[in-house]
């Protein structure tokens, strides 16, 4: 895959990082779902789905994760809580300049993610469509309760938020406020996918940035950073709940669901 403004040696060289340690995680320690950082990627304690749905994100619809019921043959063991490893990988000096490019580096990013998981865990995917059930995300009769992004706001003390923004979490009077900055619509969609058994699609039309705080019982303090999250508590609020909160509606709906199908995985090998 060549990269724009690389060169004509830049299109003759595979696209992947040029160093990879994968390495399972002994110690524990807070959880890091996986993102870029200036020179590679970085993953700590966390399961080997998260790089896959990171390298390998629907093609239509808008969603920035498959949900669980979009992932074909997901075994066990790639969201189990006591298969978690640290990922530490560097790009090429030659790919550091196009990797720093805001508009290249999504890009980038999947791309060797791709090949780093072909190669250590021997992946193979493909992907389908199917007409199914989902719940469209609507804009509610008084409109949306929530304000566009300021790209001036830095947000001290958030994290980069898987797909684009950033989160914040705020532990008060036994609730957990969760806040997300520059979040997209299609992004909301995919947290709130499967927590009522079936896929949930952005049909707002709202196509900017958001900044959005969702509250939750303090019981629910896991951040909520994309597929495979731990199963909601009968005391959490209904995504029904939250969408109104939010001046939104979930309706039930049927739709074209795209696919992601895992061929064949393989635990990797050490380094």
């Amino acid at each position: 895959m060549a990269q724009g403004g690389a060169g004509a040696k830049a299109k003759d060289k595979p696209l992947e990082f040029a160093v990879v340690s994968i390495r399972r995680n002994k110690a524990g320690g807070p959880q890091q779902f996986g993102a870029a950082t200036p020179d590679g990627y970085s993953m700590r304690n966390m399961f080997l789905a998260a790089p896959i749905v990171t390298a390998y994100v629907p093609q239509t619809g808008g969603a920035k994760f498959y949900a669980d019921s979009q992932i074909v043959g997901l075994q066990s063991w790639l969201t189990s809580d006591s298969d978690h490893y640290d990922i530490d990988a560097k790009v090429d000096d030659g790919d550091i300049p196009n990797w720093q490019n805001p508009a290249l580096q999504p890009s980038m990013l999947r791309t060797m993610l791709q090949s780093m998981l072909a190669d250590r865990l021997k992946l193979l995917v493909h992907r389908d469509t199917k007409i199914g059930p989902v719940f469209s995300l609507v804009r509610g009769r008084g409109g949306p309760k929530f304000k566009e992004t300021d790209p001036n706001d830095a947000h001290p003390g958030s994290y980069p938020f898987p797909g684009g923004g950033r989160l914040s979490m705020e532990l008060r009077d036994g609730e957990v406020a969760m806040h997300y900055f520059g979040i997209s619509m299609a992004q909301l969609a995919s947290l709130w996918s499967d927590q009522e058994q079936r896929p949930v699609q952005d049909s707002t039309g709202l196509t900017g940035k958001y900044d959005i705080t969702v509250r939750k019982p303090a019981h629910s303090a896991g951040p909520s950073a994309g597929p495979q999250n731990s199963p909601t508590s009968e005391l959490d609020p209904s995504i029904f709940s939250l969408a109104e909160d939010l001046g939104l509606k979930l309706e039930p709906s049927k739709m074209q669901i795209e696919r992601l199908v895992i061929d064949h995985v393989e635990r990797p090998s050490e380094n």
